[in-house]
Order: C-alpha cells, then sequence, then structure tokens
C-alpha cells in the first residue's frame, strides 16, 4: 500500500518555491503527485491518501483528483485533521472516505484572493470573472453531489454557509462511510502505554504540528508579493525522506531526514516485511515502522570466537611493540648532542673527519710560559684550555676507546 500525504497547501510548481522561502512551508503540486504515482510498484494496487490540508489552488486541486482517479486503485482516504476548500474536493477522489473522532471539514463558495485583485477593472472584467466563479461553483457542486450523494440543495446551503464541521456532520452528508477510533483504545477506557512502548516511539516526530497548520491564502499572499518586488525565491528544498534499497531490489521509503538511521516508531511505506541488504528485517504496519529485527545468527554471540584470541594477541603484540619505540626513544633522547657538539662535528666533516683529525694532530711540546694553540692565559697566568680544544680533545679520546 503506498501512502500519500497532503499535508501542505494545494500550490501550482511555480508557487511552490516563493511558499518555501516566505512561510518555510512545502506546498503540494500536481507534479509532485504525479511522481509519487509514477514510483507506485505496478503491483501495488491501494493508495493510502492521508490528509491534513487547508485546500489552495483550484486548478491544480482539480488535477490532482482526477490523476489519481485516472490510476484505477483503490483509493482510501483519511482525514486526519483538517480538510478543507479544495482538499475535500481530493478526498472525493477517494472510494472509501473516514476520519479522525476530532477532524474538521470546509466546503464553501470559490472566491478570488483580494491580493489577485491589485489593480483597475472595467465592468466586463468583474462580469467576466463572477461568471467564472459561478461555473465553478457549480462545477464543484456537481462533484460533491455525484460523490457523497447528498441532497443538492443541503450541499448548496452549505457552500453558501462557508462554516467548518465536524466528522458526524460529514457522515450525514456522504463526505465519510466511517469516524475512525483511536487503536489505544480498549474495553473500559484508554490504555497507558508502558515504559518500554512509550522508549520504542521517536517523540522527535511530534513537532511538525505548527508548520501545518498555517493558511494556504497568507502564505500565497506572500509569495506573490515576492515575486511582486522581483526577489529571487530560488532555494534548495530540504529532503525529509529518502529511500532506502531492500534485498530484494525494492525500495522502503523512511520519512525523516536522510542520513537519520530508521528508527521503530518513524513512519515509512510500504507497509509489510522488508530484509535489507545487511541482513535487518524492517518491518512496517499502517506506515509505521514497529519492528527492527537483526540479521539471523547474530543473536546470542559469546566470546568464545578464535578470530577474538587472535585480535587480542595481535593487539598485545603492538602494545609491546609500542613500549619498545618508547624506550628506544628515550635513550636516543638521552644521547641527543648538544648544538654546540653539532657544530664543531661538522666542521671536522668538512675538513675530512677522523683521519684529518689524526694527521692533524701534533706532538708538539711548548716552552715554559708559552701558548699552547687552542689555550690561552688567564688572569694569574695559569694556561686555560678553549671549549673548542676540549671538544677536539674529547673526540680524539673517544676516537681511540673505539679503536
Amino acid at each position: 500500500m503506498a501512502i500519500l500525504k497532503i499535508y501542505n497547501p494545494i500550490v501550482a510548481d511555480e508557487e511552490r518555491l516563493d511558499l518555501l522561502w516566505f512561510c518555510g512551508i512545502d506546498g503540494v503540486s500536481f507534479t509532485s503527485v504525479d511522481e509519487f504515482i509514477q514510483s507506485i510498484p505496478a503491483e501495488d494496487d491501494t493508495i493510502d491518501l492521508r490528509i491534513h490540508c487547508p485546500g489552495g489552488d483550484v486548478t491544480e486541486g482539480w488535477a490532482i483528483t482526477d490523476k489519481l482517479r485516472a490510476t484505477g486503485k483503490t483509493i482510501i482516504a483519511t482525514i486526519e485533521g483538517q480538510c478543507a476548500s479544495m482538499a475535500t474536493i481530493i478526498l472525493c477522489a477517494a472510494s472509501v472516505r473516514r476520519a479522525a473522532p476530532h477532524a474538521s471539514l470546509l466546503i464553501h463558495d470559490p472566491y478570488i484572493p483580494e491580493y489577485t485583485l491589485a489593480g483597475a477593472y472595467h465592468a466586463e472584467d468583474l462580469e467576466r470573472i463572477a461568471a467564472d466563479l459561478k461555473v465553478e461553483r457549480e462545477k464543484m457542486l456537481s462533484f460533491y453531489v455525484e460523490r457523497t450523494g447528498a441532497d443538492r440543495d443541503v450541499l448548496d446551503a452549505q457552500m453558501n454557509a462557508g462554516t467548518y464541521f465536524g466528522p458526524e456532520k460529514a457522515l450525514e452528508l456522504g463526505f465519510i462511510q466511517e469516524i475512525t477510533a483511536p487503536k489505544s483504545a480498549e474495553a473500559g477506557g484508554e490504555r497507558r502505554l508502558t515504559a518500554e512502548e512509550w522508549n520504542a516511539h521517536n517523540p522527535k516526530k511530534q513537532n511538525n504540528m505548527a508548520k501545518e497548520t498555517k493558511k494556504s491564502a497568507i502564505a500565497i499572499a506572500f509569495a506573490a508579493l515576492g515575486k511582486a518586488l522581483g526577489l529571487n525565491t530560488e532555494v534548495h528544498e530540504e529532503k525529509v525522506a529518502y529511500d532506502l534499497n531492500t534485498a530484494d531490489g525494492g525500495t522502503i521509503t523512511i520519512d525523516k531526514p536522510e542520513g537519520e538511521d530508521p528508527a521503530v516508531g518513524d513512519s515509512a511505506s510500504p507497509d509489510g516485511e522488508h530484509k535489507m541488504p545487511d541482513g535487518k528485517t524492517i518491518v512496517v504496519k499502517d506506515g509505521v515502522i514497529t519492528e527492527i529485527r537483526d540479521a539471523e545468527g547474530n543473536e546470542g554471540d559469546d566470546n568464545d570466537d578464535p578470530d577474538d584470541d587472535e585480535t587480542a594477541q595481535a593487539l598485545e603484540q603492538a602494545n609491546n611493540r609500542i613500549a619498545e619505540l618508547e624506550a628506544e626513544l628515550a635513550t636516543a633522547k638521552a644521547a641527543a648532542k648538544t648544538p654546540e657538539d653539532l657544530e664543531i662535528l661538522n666542521l671536522v666533516t668538512v675538513a675530512g673527519g677522523i683521519k684529518w683529525l689524526k694527521s692533524a694532530k701534533s706532538n708538539y711540546k711548548p716552552a715554559a710560559g708559552t701558548k699552547e694553540p687552542g689555550k690561552k692565559e688567564g688572569k694569574t697566568g695559569e694556561v686555560k684550555e678553549s671549549l673548542v680544544a676540549k671538544r677536539l680533545r674529547a673526540l680524539e679520546n673517544k676516537e681511540k676507546g673505539d679503536e
């Protein structure tokens, strides 16, 4: 069963971006519904139509209604909240219609929004507009009579009144055939959810009602204003649903932003048990994920797997090697030469290395009272060895030790 949600104002394609830009609401257009219908598998012969909509564009509403009826599929419609204006026309496209206990409906005479009448009109222009409205009203009234079976005069009076009515009157007028009962209701009253049942649902998905209740007339007015001002209304629409491929080549649609993993309590379609490529099974019932089963054979795992032992051994060897490297690093740091040592070694290397050092040394013994090369006389007359001479002598001694 494919689930089609009419949860936003009905608008033409060119107005969808305007509506999203100015009001943060995505509209429902003929194109979006057509794309949904084209995605339904051929063997799926039922459309679950869910409505919470304030109405909107007359032309788009008729096009959506005709498109749904042309599918030849069984259409089951449920009013989940508001069903007003052109949304009631789409409702009547379904052969099975029902409403929630607190749903509300509204049928009224078609009208031209005030913001579209800005400008000068001649008498013949106003007469043409009035004639068009009368034709449209007659078409809507005839469709209501055909689909509900109610008396024409009664429906005519209700359209003239233009007031909301509840599911009881909708049942009386033939707009619905059933008022749905809460599934949580049991004999003796409502049943409270257990802690486990409450935790199994995602409360983050319950905060979208405010956006859905904004009036379409105000939304479209802002859109028209944006066009009149020449504003750039190009926006990137955030995807609020994504598809997952199943193991058998099918798809399952998850009603949440892409990137978030499916969870129990999420809205999804179609109903049934869907085995995923990773072996898990996602169970969807009445448009909601009721269970996510792990792949068979993954339950009851213990720690006796031989691969676990090999992994532990490899980890221990890696830790030992890290300790050895740390010790070597500490030794290297302790033996590291100072900048002065490196400068002297570089000078010796440039001059010819140890061989040059051996050939350059002399057995000359200076006479008393003279200064030896590389030494200088102190204040009291004693001869002090320079830093460079000390370094050279230390290198020479080290070389002798190595031999």
